[in-house]
């Protein structure tokens, strides 16, 4: 920052006029003629010559006009950086959550946080239900999006919502036009599994009995991408899913998703899920929030807390 006499000097030049720099600089032309005479005296030069128009700058004046404005171009550009710099989150979000979640969720919400957020690096690992909850308990991840059922006591759930499960087959299925789906008419079809829902088959078959739903996968693969195009061509296998109504293949019915009429699947909380020893970042709750304003779009507002 330049000495008030260089300041003064630096606007009248400006305007070539001390009442137009008075006006500006908002004080009395007396003190601007002041700071000049003293400036003047200081560098034992001439600075100005008066005239009819206003105010000329002497050779050396305009000298001293160039190098002010070599100066506070260079200031104006420090401080811009500077401020920049200083509203320049840095940091990294470690997300743990299932393959359909990453993939149908958070790839629109990273684009909505990079935009506030530029320089936080993001870190999203595809794992299983009882990875997600390990990964959350040894504070490895930040939060994570998974099945929100029998959680321990040292994590909680920010946002519950309910996501029935069914499952996703072809148009040209058996079970595609059915109005009702039981679990029973399933299980007369080949199923392919995420590995997910293999998580999530075997707590069903635990509440439910296993003799009475007995199951052998036909496949399973780590896959999402792979078993959609699978069902796209294939008319007999089913695979359990959640419901996700950004789903693309179900909006273009190259994939029919049905609800499965079982008190098991159609109540099917998913949640974010957090350490409660974890104090998170605002930049890590302001990514949950985008999540949750995600959720609440995709169809299951009604059904979420």
């Amino acid at each position: 920052m330049h000495s008030i006499e260089y300041r003064y000097f630096y606007q009248s030049a400006l305007d070539s006029s001390i009442r137009k720099a008075s006006q500006t600089l908002n004080i009395n032309s007396s003190a601007i003629v002041r700071q000049i005479q003293k400036l003047e005296d200081k560098l034992q030069t001439k600075l100005f010559i008066r005239n009819a128009r206003g105010l000329d700058l002497t050779n050396e004046g305009k000298l001293l006009f160039d190098h002010l404005a070599v100066q506070n171009e260079i200031n104006q550009n420090f401080l811009s950086d500077l401020k920049q710099n200083k509203s320049s989150t840095k940091g990294e979000i470690n997300i743990s959550t299932g393959e359909t979640f990453a993939v149908q969720f958070l790839s629109p919400i990273i684009s909505k946080f990079r935009k506030k957020y530029p320089d936080v690096k993001i870190k999203i690992s595809s794992r299983q239900p009882e990875a997600i909850i390990d990964n959350l308990i040894t504070n490895k991840t930040d939060f994570g999006i998974s099945f929100a059922k029998n959680i321990p006591k040292t994590l909680k759930a920010v946002y519950l919502c309910n996501f029935p499960m069914g499952v996703l087959c072809s148009p040209t299925h058996l079970l595609a036009n059915k109005s009702e789906i039981l679990l029973e008419d399933c299980l007369k079809f080949p199923l392919i599994f995420h590995p997910g829902t293999v998580t999530f088959w075997n707590s069903i078959q635990r509440e439910v009995g296993e003799k009475l739903f007995s199951i052998n996968p036909n496949l399973i693969s780590n896959s999402f991408a792979f078993i959609k195009n699978y069902l796209i061509d294939d008319n007999n296998s089913l695979t359990f899913f959640t419901s996700v109504g950004s789903v693309k293949e179900i909006e273009s019915k190259k994939l029919i998703f049905k609800k499965i009429n079982h008190k098991l699947f159609l109540n099917n909380k998913v949640g974010i899920l957090v350490s409660k020893k974890n104090k998170l970042n605002n930049y890590t709750k302001d990514f949950i929030e985008y999540v949750i304003t995600e959720f609440e779009n995709s169809g299951n507002s009604n059904n979420c807390q």
